[in-house]
């Protein structure tokens, strides 16, 4: 057969192949890329199979990318070499990032392209205030989302006197005293990171962080922390190391600060709502979940929220967004909400979906409740998040500057003004990087 002969007969092949093919041909397969691993990726690879069943028309691919930080740059790379993912899970600090790259195609106006009806207002106002630009615009679609509770074993509270959660910082400093004069070598844990002894810390405490409405108002934010209650905290935070009524997470046997709670060794700790899937797991632990702290005589806020969105690159065959709508519309289904929340100790995201668990008290885990009622007190302008440049830059050096202060190398008020000037040296080069045009650009 000639090599003109033989084209002949492929392209008669196909043509036949294509009148013979069933109607159900896949619109298009899709990349997905997260960053979760452990029950929480099994539960992402649940709804990935729910969607592949309830759509076969379409098919999306789950891939795990490792931490946030991770998924993060690989998807920057990628869409840099042009082979970006059709969506991608990132975290909560990258927002500012994403949203002035000009690489995304909005959710907004996507669902509105694609023919799918979309009510953000259903969100929970915390969860909206958080990813909103300042024009009431979400570009994202908020997925895994949780807050900061406190965690209680209750046997080791009640042997050592202490008979309700600490409702102020006083009374858990108090209480971590108790706690080591009955005994206990770990009266409490952390992992010393910014996420919740900065930006939760400081919402709850209705501070600021950053000028600018913690950068909400546009690229003009200066960090603003090193005085106020972030100073007076981080004193607490010092003072409470130095006396051993605080240990770091890594001089654990868990080497983390979530396990080193469940498996009973540590009596307390303050961690995120999707920790409680992990100590619920564990089983051995009665735990008592309830608000963060705040100090005595000062008003409580909502808290802030931390956790992800899904963002959609452009630049993608047309043929690619049709399924990319229907699959973020399937998982913001209440049902898929309340699955996800309670596989994961993740919220849930929209008022429906809370309603529906409310309505079912008897499976709202307590550190969801907790998390949800803390998020629904009165707000001002700096509970609504951090919405800066470079974040993921800046909290490793706010880490650093804190650890040099635990070490006893600096002191604290030092290390937060350290921390403190060079994040607005981060923050001018994000700055002179973005612009503004650039902002929700499809």
């Amino acid at each position: 057969m000639t090599w003109r002969a033989a084209r002949l007969w492929l392209a008669c092949a196909l043509s036949a192949y294509a009148v013979a093919a069933p109607a159900a041909v896949r619109a298009a397969d899709i990349e997905f890329w997260y960053a979760h691993g452990g029950l929480y990726a099994q539960a992402i690879d649940e709804l990935c199979t729910g969607f592949n069943k309830a759509y076969p028309q379409d098919h999306v691919r789950c891939l795990p990318q490792g931490t946030y930080e991770q998924t993060m740059r690989k998807a920057v790379a990628a869409y840099r070499a042009g082979q970006p993912p059709a969506v991608v899970e990132i975290y909560d600090i990258g927002t500012a990032d994403m949203m002035r790259s000009g690489a995304i195609y909005p959710v907004d106006a996507l669902m509105k392209d694609t023919g799918h009806s979309r009510d953000d207002a259903d969100y929970l106002d915390s969860i909206r205030r958080f990813y909103a630009t300042p024009d009431g615009r979400l570009l994202s679609q908020p997925f895994g989302t949780s807050t900061l509770v406190l965690y209680a074993n209750r046997q080791k509270l009640a042997a050592a006197g202490i008979h309700e959660l600490p409702q102020t910082w006083e009374a858990f400093g108090q209480a971590l005293q108790a706690l080591k004069a009955h005994g206990e070598t770990c009266p409490a844990v952390a992992d010393y990171t910014p996420w919740k002894m900065l930006e939760q810390i400081n919402a709850v405490q209705g501070a600021p962080i950053a000028s600018a409405n913690n950068g909400h108002d546009g690229l003009a934010a200066r960090y603003d922390f090193a005085d106020g209650i972030h100073r007076r905290f981080m004193r607490d935070v010092l003072r409470w190391h130095a006396q051993g009524l605080l240990l770091p997470a890594i001089l654990t046997h868990a080497n983390d600060q979530t396990l080193a709670f469940a498996d009973g060794e540590c009596a307390m700790v303050i961690d995120a709502t999707g920790a409680y899937a992990i100590v619920a797991k564990a089983g051995i632990v009665d735990a008592d979940v309830g608000p963060l702290p705040v100090y005595a005589a000062t008003t409580r806020y909502g808290n802030t929220v931390g956790g992800s969105s899904l963002w959609v690159f452009k630049g993608e065959k047309p043929v690619v967004y049709p399924v990319v709508a229907r699959f973020l519309a399937y998982l913001r289904e209440p049902q898929q909400q309340l699955f996800f929340s309670a596989r994961t100790g993740y919220l849930p995201l929209t008022h429906e979906a809370e309603q529906q668990l409310a309505g079912s008290p008897a499976t709202e885990p307590d550190a969801i409740r907790v998390g949800l009622a803390s998020m629904a007190l009165p707000g001002n302008p700096y509970n609504a998040g951090v919405r800066l440049g470079f974040m993921s830059l800046f909290r490793l050096i706010w880490q650093e500057e804190v650890q040099r202060a635990l070490a006893g190398r600096e002191s604290m008020d030092a290390a937060l003004r350290n921390a403190q000037a060079r994040g607005n040296r981060l923050l001018e080069r994000f700055q002179a990087t973005y612009s503004e045009s650039k902002e929700g650009s499809p």
